[in-house]
């Protein structure tokens, strides 16, 4: 056995019911670790090109990484890969919470979904033993009531993931709930659940993770904790505040969107009213992620339209979703927005831009009272605003063509509302501008899941790593360069997405943390240069992913309003326009891919062992 690992994958033919195993190779771990890695690697291969990605010759695949469910501070990360009905390209989403580790230590590395079931399933894992039951009675439900119903009918200690309503009506913008409201949510992976007739993956188990060498695991673990305890980098903002202590911040500095990125943050109504100490008066309890030291997120309570919620309180990108967005700034109506996006299983993100593009369409008359069943769509009406969104949940009304994404959705609508339609490669952007930090339109462009904050770090690195990369929103008039700082801050996220840790633990430790931790726990010799190395080749292979679809980076139909081709006329970041083609080129010749293109070159693949791919893509 692999320290670090299970050492087991399992595979399920959902048509047919016939679940095998399968040992993981050691050199394709040394090469990919674990997460979107191993299954951007393993479906490229599996995967033909050209497969209707909610049709059976899509793979679904969830993972963990070599540090999840071990004592890593903030090891608790695990991923679901498939290609994305949104994008037609790669897909993965991120989650948190409790089942990684559970799922590791049930003896899992890995679950891979092939064919579509015939009925209603769902797969339950205890001890390394996989088994697939009859979920008829669970369809329909949405992601609390089969919450409850993991506990209450497979007892104590399993934890699962499942997909609600929306995942069942396919909506593209569907995504993957945990614990009710640890979402895996982007890439309209719920859909690609749905259209399998798989509604939930439960896993139990007490068997501990393999150490190379528990002692050395130890020592690594009290520095890098004790790091955290000290604050180091953003730990003590996380471990205070969690994200929503950003929301009003970003409501005022220009880094929110505001009405669908056509305003800026200056005609916002109040941000003050989205400070962290407004929302501290719904707040239940304070919570964490499995044996994390961080704990950044809590539950909420209020009342709102004369019913009592609890649920999750909304983390930053779904407060300024609903939020300036939507020019919203009332806590107990973005807590609702949450708790519908989490039940119903949504990505909190997508929605808030659809409900933005429906608002803008509602306004210029591109749609009326007949399309939305009599709401009417206007800024700052969080009631009608809600309505909506339980509609784009269930497919009804306008909702129905809300529910596949502003792409589609436009395309409906019609040729003018296209300004509306902000997104890029067809995944609505997060709640970051790049007319604040100019950075991120290189990552949401040319990442293999693009409209993605997350990746490159959000145009950040860890503390105290050694670059020039400029702080995040400085100096963002000055851009020429800031393309070249992405390949590393992309390769580190990578890695460290693909090892199974948390990129709030990421910030709150030294960049040495990573290396030291994977060698102390697998028994690899893993340097900072190999830690590059591994994201580099995860970053190509989710690339020629891609690229095999056809997919062209490079030709995106940019949003003007996003990268300031219409420039905002007053506000923080007034005047600027992003200079995406001059960053892009600078990050395309340090990737070693093609500049019109963003084929990576022949060279690039052989240097990083992906020979084998050369003749796909040229």
């Amino acid at each position: 056995m692999i320290a670090g690992y299970a050492g087991k994958f399992i595979w399920v033919n959902l048509e047919t019911g016939m679940i095998t195993e399968e040992t993981p190779d050691e050199e394709l771990l040394r090469a990919y670790l674990g997460g979107y890695g191993v299954a951007a690697r393993l479906l490229y291969d599996r995967i033909p090109p050209g497969a209707d990605p909610l049709g059976p010759e899509n793979i679904l695949a969830v993972l963990t990484g070599p540090l999840t469910g071990t004592s890593a501070p903030t090891a608790t990360r695990w991923t679901i890969a498939a290609k994305s009905p949104l994008t037609g390209g790669w897909g993965d989403a991120n989650g948190s919470g409790f089942f990684g580790p559970a799922l590791k230590r049930a003896g899992v590395d890995a679950l891979f979904f092939t064919g579509i079931s015939p009925k209603p399933v769902y797969l339950v894992i205890v001890d390394g033993k996989a088994e697939l039951r009859d979920a008829a009675h669970l369809w329909g439900m949405d992601t609390y009531q089969v919450e409850d119903y993991v506990q209450a009918e497979l007892g104590k200690g399993f934890e699962a993931i499942c997909i609600g309503p929306a995942g069942e009506k396919l909506s593209l913008i569907s995504g993957v709930i945990h614990k009710k409201g640890r979402a895996a949510a982007r890439s309209g992976l719920g859909a690609v659940m749905g259209s399998r007739r798989l509604k939930m993956i439960a896993a139990h188990g007490t068997r501990e993770v393999p150490l190379a060498d528990k002692e050395i695991v130890q020592s690594v673990r009290r520095k890098y904790a004790k790091q955290i305890s000290d604050g180091v980098g953003s730990a003590k903002f996380y471990s205070v505040t969690g994200t929503p202590g950003y929301t009003a911040i970003g409501a005022k500095n220009g880094d929110s969107p505001t009405r669908n990125w056509g305003a800026s943050t200056d005609h916002f109504k109040d941000p003050d009213n989205l400070s962290f100490e407004k929302l501290l008066k719904y707040r239940v309890k304070k919570e964490a992620c499995w044996r994390c030291p961080i704990a950044c997120w809590g539950t909420s309570k209020c009342v709102y339209e004369e019913k009592t919620i609890e649920a999750h309180q909304p983390e930053y990108e779904t407060a300024s979703a609903f939020g300036t967005m939507t020019m919203t700034d009332n806590y107990p109506a973005l807590i609702a927005s949450n708790d519908l996006c989490n039940r119903y299983g949504l990505d909190s993100i997508s929605a808030g831009g659809c409900l933005a593009f429906a608002i803008e369409c509602f306004e210029n008359g591109l749609i009326g009272l007949e399309d939305t069943g009599g709401i009417e769509l206007r800024w700052g009406d969080h009631v009608a605003m809600n309505r909506m969104l339980e509609k784009l949940a269930l497919r009804q009304d306008f909702g129905d063509v809300l529910a596949d994404g502003v792409r589609i959705a436009a395309e409906k609508v019609g040729e003018a509302s296209r300004p509306y339609a902000i997104h890029v490669g067809g995944q609505e952007l997060p709640m970051h501008d790049p007319r604040f930090e100019p950075g991120l339109g290189v990552i949401y462009q040319i990442d293999a899941t693009p409209g993605r904050h997350t990746q490159a770090g959000q145009y950040n690195n860890p503390p105290a790593y050694p670059s020039e990369m400029p702080p995040y929103g400085d100096k963002r008039h000055e851009q020429t360069g800031r393309g070249k700082f992405v390949k590393e801050a992309a390769c580190l996220v990578h890695t460290m997405n693909s090892a199974g840790l948390c990129l709030f633990g990421f910030f709150a430790t030294e960049y040495t943390y990573m290396p030291e931790m994977l060698s102390a726990v697998t028994g690899w010799e893993i340097t900072v240069e190999e830690v590059l190395r591994i994201g580099e080749r995860i970053a190509n292979i989710r690339q020629a992913f891609n690229v095999r679809e056809g997919i062209n980076a490079v030709k995106f139909d940019l949003p003007e309003r996003v990268y300031g081709g219409l420039p905002l006329p007053d506000g923080p970041t007034a005047g600027i326009r992003v200079e995406a083609e001059a960053m892009l080129r600078e990050h395309l010749g340090n990737m070693g891919w093609t500049l019109d293109t963003a084929i990576p070159l022949p060279d690039t693949l052989q240097r990083l062992g992906l020979a084998d791919i050369i003749p796909d893509l040229w």
